[in-house]
C-alpha cells in the first residue's frame, strides 16, 4: 500500500506540510524522536518554525489531493509512536475541518494510514506480535 504517490507539491506547500506535521508531533507536549525522524524524512522543516493555523493550510492546499496528502502525513506522524493522543487528534481534526473533510473521511484516511503502518508486519510468522501491534494502532 502506497499512500504517498501522484501528488505534486510546491516548495511552499512542502514547508507548510512540514510545519503541520511538526505541530501534530508537538501537540501532546513533546515531540517523540520517531515523529521527528519521520518529519525529517518526509518534509524537512525548521524545528523552530511556528505552527500553521488551519486557515493558512486551507489556502496553501486548495486541491483535495494535496489536502488528503497533508492529512495522511499528519496522521502518520501522530500514529508512528503508537500513541494517537487526544491533543494530536484535535490538531488533525482542526486541519480536516478547515479543509471541509468529514469525520467519516478522516477516519477512512486514518484507517489507510494504520494499514500502511501494519503492511510490513503482515508476512511475519510471529502472529501474536502482529496482533499486539494492531491493537496498539486500533486496527
Amino acid at each position: 500500500m502506497d499512500l504517498f504517490t501522484d501528488v505534486n507539491v510546491t516548495d511552499g506547500q512542502a514547508q507548510a506540510m512540514g510545519r503541520a506535521m511538526l505541530a501534530v508531533a508537538r501537540a501532546d507536549g513533546t515531540a517523540d524522536p520517531r515523529e521527528l525522524s519521520l518529519i525529517e524524512e518526509l518534509s524537512p522543516v525548521d524545528a523552530s518554525a511556528s505552527d500553521p493555523v488551519p486557515a493558512e493550510l486551507a489556502t496553501a492546499f486548495p486541491e483535495t489531493a494535496g489536502r488528503e496528502l497533508l492529512l495522511s502525513s499528519a496522521l502518520l506522524v501522530a500514529l508512528v509512536d503508537g500513541d494517537y493522543s487526544d491533543a494530536e487528534k484535535a490538531v488533525v481534526a482542526s486541519y480536516a475541518d478547515a479543509f471541509g473533510v468529514s469525520a467519516d473521511r478522516l477516519e477512512e484516511l486514518a484507517s489507510s494510514v494504520k494499514a500502511f503502518l501494519m503492511a510490513p508486519l503482515l508476512p511475519l510468522a510471529n502472529t501474536s506480535a502482529v496482533v499486539e501491534v494492531s491493537r496498539k494502532l486500533n486496527v
